[in-house]
């Protein structure tokens, strides 16, 4: 049976993210102290092997993917860009405080979407879809290896739908420019759409 591993590598931080405000799909650039993070973990360990770097459309994965893949061919993928903020993004907490939505989004954001947002569930499917794109790619290449750089609520919510172990979103976060290795297998993906935790990385 042959294994497929997908490197999930959360991208450095903006300094709008580092400033409070709530950033989905804003294509922010990496800030100078995010920049420097991810040298210095490059600098420190060895990431595992890729063989092709899948990446969100969005500025601060692409440029995350070109510091710790260099060289390395890279290909985005729509579908892994962050949750749609709508009328939230770029806004802090501060900002939204006297916003009755804002509420009810963090009271129950399944049910209440922010305005002109992303529902939840369409944002899980789209994602979900995206993982099963890249899978796609590495079976028809025959690419046993590859990094897929995305966002914190992206690789959280996929191991929480997709991934064995079992767990709620908030147990897999992870600081920015680490992750987790997928294992992935063609039985267990088109059965069950699973796919193994393999370990956090680097």
């Amino acid at each position: 049976m042959i294994a497929y591993k997908i490197h999930l590598i959360r991208t450095g931080s903006t300094s709008e993210r580092l400033a409070g405000s709530y950033v989905g799909q804003m294509d922010c650039p990496l800030c100078d102290k995010g920049r420097d993070e991810l040298f210095a973990l490059a600098g420190r360990h060895t990431y595992p092997r890729a063989d092709i770097v899948f990446t969100s459309p969005l500025a601060r994965c692409v440029e995350t993917a070109g510091i710790l893949y260099p060289g390395v061919q890279a290909r985005v993928i729509p579908g892994l860009a962050d949750l749609n903020l709508g009328e939230f993004e770029g806004k802090t907490p501060e900002q939204l405080s006297a916003n009755a939505a804002f509420f009810a989004w963090l009271e129950n954001s399944l049910e209440n979407p922010p305005p002109g947002g992303e529902r939840l569930t369409d944002f899980t499917q789209r994602i979900t879809a995206a993982l099963g794109e890249i899978f796609a790619v590495m079976m028809d290449n025959r690419i046993r290896n590859a990094a897929a750089v995305s966002h914190a609520g992206v690789i959280m919510t996929l191991l929480s739908a997709a991934g064995l172990p079992k767990a709620p979103p908030h147990e897999w976060l992870i600081p920015n420019g680490r992750g987790y290795t997928l294992l992935m297998t063609p039985q267990m993906w088109m059965r069950d759409g699973r796919c193994e935790i393999f370990g956090a990385i680097p």
